[in-house]
């Protein structure tokens, strides 16, 4: 890896993970005010910059190759910062559509406060830490299903090319999660509340509320 790495999420101003749409829109606010040719604002290096970071993030290859640098990166910086970054393995769901289904929960009138009584689980997600991750600070990535509107008509042309006149769709995002070192208790649920914050200007997540349970981990996933 080279030393000249650039952060192409960063340039751009976007979150890691941001969907196509949204950096094709971004992209296209920084050009109009970067671009050599706006002799108020252009900038013949940002726009480069610009320019190669969208390239990189537009292309589907070429983005996964740089999401796999990215990973590795922050995960070193993590490790010098004295950070646990917990791995997906020990990131789990509370409550899978299957279990649902073999319990007859998923049928019409069945809400979802009725589901969480038969199952007896009050919690959305599962988080297994090992002692010393308890004890020091932890970053979990928590992937959670989000509503984005179209970035192209903002949800109001039944006819836009680009959401088929839907005016938005689902996709997902991480929640990047960090509690204060020492906080964190095994067996104890915590309220995170989702409803003021969003990942982009287009999008927001479906659930208000995510209530994380913390468990000490046992067994022999990374």
């Amino acid at each position: 890896m080279s030393s000249a790495w650039t952060d192409h999420y960063r340039v751009l101003g976007l979150n890691y993970g941001a969907s196509p749409e949204s950096i094709k829109h971004r992209y296209r606010e920084l050009a109009k005010i970067f671009h050599p040719d706006n002799r108020l604002t252009g900038s013949k290096p940002v726009f480069l910059k610009v320019l190669e970071s969208y390239q990189v993030l537009s292309k589907p290859e070429e983005r996964s190759r740089f999401d796999q640098e990215f990973k590795v990166r922050k995960k070193q910086e993590h490790a010098k910062n004295g950070i646990h970054l917990i791995p997906p393995s020990r990131i789990l769901f509370a409550t899978q559509a299957v279990e649902f289904a073999r319990r007859g929960l998923l049928r019409v009138g069945i809400r979802s406060r009725d589901r969480k009584k038969y199952t007896g689980i009050y919690h959305d997600i599962r988080i297994c830490l090992k002692p010393e991750e308890l004890l020091g600070r932890i970053f979990a990535a928590i992937p959670l299903v989000v509503r984005s509107i179209c970035p192209e008509c903002r949800g109001s042309d039944l006819n836009c090319a680009s959401c088929g006149g839907k005016g938005s769709y689902k996709s997902y995002r991480y929640l990047k999660w960090s509690p204060e070192p020492g906080s964190l208790v095994p067996g104890r649920i915590y309220t995170l509340d989702l409803s003021g914050f969003r990942p982009d200007v287009f999008t927001h997540f479906k659930k208000r509320i995510l209530k994380v349970k913390i468990e000490l981990f046992q067994g022999q996933k990374k």
